[in-house]
């Protein structure tokens, strides 16, 4: 197995996470580790959208680029994680899991998966 499949495969076996996805900001998936409900191209092309979309907010609002965004659904929680290597790393967290620890650790492990990219 790759380095960084192993690596989202890791992450998508925590019992808080249900996905991974690696994006690049062309909207390409680099890298997924998602169940077969799920259509990894759309969700990379739509992952890119939003990170613009944040971007351009975080902008307006002067508080610098995007780093890390959650978004808390009735479903689910959203990660997107900003990887220096233009990239973005998707997760999708189960509601009840335990989303402090998630996220401290994709800040933790983020610069890593730079050098997988």
């Amino acid at each position: 197995m790759q380095p960084l499949r192993s690596v989202l495969v890791a992450f998508a076996e925590r019992p808080d996470v249900s996905a991974v996805v690696v994006v690049s900001d062309d909207g390409l998936m680099v890298e997924s580790s998602l169940p077969a409900d799920l259509d990894a191209d759309e969700l990379s092309a739509l992952t890119t959208s939003a990170c613009r979309a944040i971007g351009d907010l975080a902008g307006a609002a002067r508080t610098g680029e995007l780093s890390q965004a959650v978004i808390d659904c009735a479903g689910g929680i959203l990660v997107l994680q900003r990887l220096p290597s233009r990239a973005t790393l998707l997760v999708l967290a189960n509601p009840d899991g335990d989303i402090g620890t998630l996220l401290y650790d994709l800040r933790r492990h983020a610069p890593a998966l730079v050098s997988l990219l």
